[in-house]
């Protein structure tokens, strides 16, 4: 392409010198040698440099500078055949240079202007990626997606489909960070309810003064009834030695014999153990947590699947288009074979011909001799 440029412009050494400068990815010199031109050129000329300076100024990563000479190239020759690819071009300097909603206005305009052109598809691009960069993850991932499904063709279809990707395990991410704090809000505000709703301990300390007076009365009853044993079994022992049993007494029941045996009973009496504590069945309001929760993880199971499916997609695509080039690197070498081969049978054919024509001018020369 160089070749058949420099061809035109044949006249203007600084213009040829900065085109070669560019072909051979000398960004410096090609800007020195086209900067040239602008101030001492004709018109056309100084268009052509416009252009050229574009490109070598976005080569070389000057974005500003690209910006500048693309406002004067659009300025100065608007209705020229490159004026689209510039427009296009402007507006990925503004995304460069970190002028994203400016670079979204100019792509809307250059696809409004010329919504035929081949680069469409990567003008919606660039602004899915404006919106990206400035944090609107959500208006990005639906200009991602239009590109994907308008323009399944494009050469930016698979570096769409790869954004949706990051936007989608950006989205998984926060949602887990954000159930690990309800979680974990939720489990602290259950903690605190048991705790103001358990039951505090007794302190032996404090016991009520009706036990201490029961203690003190059953320590007087034990002492006293000690004694009063001692004196009736001493009793006991004199009359069973002077007096027979009678008839009357003996129907009788021994009311001091019931009384020992009660109140042994009551003191041998065990302590009722405390009833086993049962839990208790899930209340309503935790059913419910439980199952917002596990909506949001099958949720988020479906969205990584999703995002597992894409991801092989874009893995098959790229084969797919490795399997393409390496198809089209084939085709290209067979149809320069052939090229090779049309080209030797027209060398033999000339050289045939230049043989015949030489039999024939040697027959001519004998036949006037």
């Amino acid at each position: 392409m160089c070749f058949g440029i420099c061809s035109l412009f044949a006249g203007n050494d600084d213009l040829l010198a900065g085109l070669d400068a560019y072909s051979r990815g000398e960004w410096t010199a090609a800007v020195e040698s086209l900067e040239r031109v602008i101030t001492t050129a004709e018109p056309n000329d100084r268009t052509e440099a416009l252009y050229w300076l574009v490109m070598s100024e976005t080569s070389a990563q000057n974005y500003e500078r690209a910006l500048e000479y693309a406002d004067a190239f659009l300025e100065a020759a608007p209705e020229d055949e490159r004026a689209a690819e510039v427009s296009y071009q402007k507006g990925r300097l503004l995304h460069l240079s970190g002028c994203y909603d400016a670079s979204s206005e100019n792509f809307y305009e250059f696809i409004e202007k010329y919504p035929d052109h081949p680069k469409i598809p990567s003008a919606h691009y660039w602004i899915g990626e404006n919106f990206y960069a400035a944090g609107n993850h959500a208006e990005a991932r639906k200009i991602f997606n239009d590109v994907v499904v308008n323009y399944p063709q494009s050469g930016k279809v698979n570096e769409a489909r790869y954004k949706i990707v990051l936007i989608d395990q950006q989205a998984v991410r926060e949602e887990l960070l954000r159930m690990a704090s309800e979680t974990h809000s939720a489990s602290a505000e259950a903690e605190k309810i048991s705790e103001s709703t358990e039951p505090e301990p007794k302190s032996d300390k404090a016991a009520p003064k009706s036990y201490e007076a029961s203690a003190s009365i059953a320590s007087d009853s034990t002492d006293s009834n000690t004694a009063d044993a001692l004196i009736t079994d001493e009793a006991v022992i004199t009359v069973a030695g002077d007096t027979p049993d009678t008839t009357a007494d003996a129907g009788k029941p021994d009311t001091t014999e019931t009384a020992v045996a009660s109140a042994e009973r009551t003191e041998a009496a065990p302590v009722a153990e405390a009833a086993p504590v049962v839990d208790a069945a899930p209340l309503p309001e935790e059913e419910k947590q439980t199952e917002y929760f596990t909506g949001r993880l099958a949720a988020l199971e479906k969205k990584i699947n999703e995002i597992s499916a894409t991801l092989s997609l874009i893995v098959e695509e790229q084969e797919n288009q490795r399997i393409r080039e390496q198809q089209q690197q084939k085709e290209q070498k067979e149809a320069e074979r052939q090229k090779l081969e049309r080209r030797r049978q027209e060398l033999a054919e000339l050289m045939a011909r230049t043989k015949t024509l030489e039999k024939l001018y040697e027959q001519r020369t004998k036949g006037a001799k």
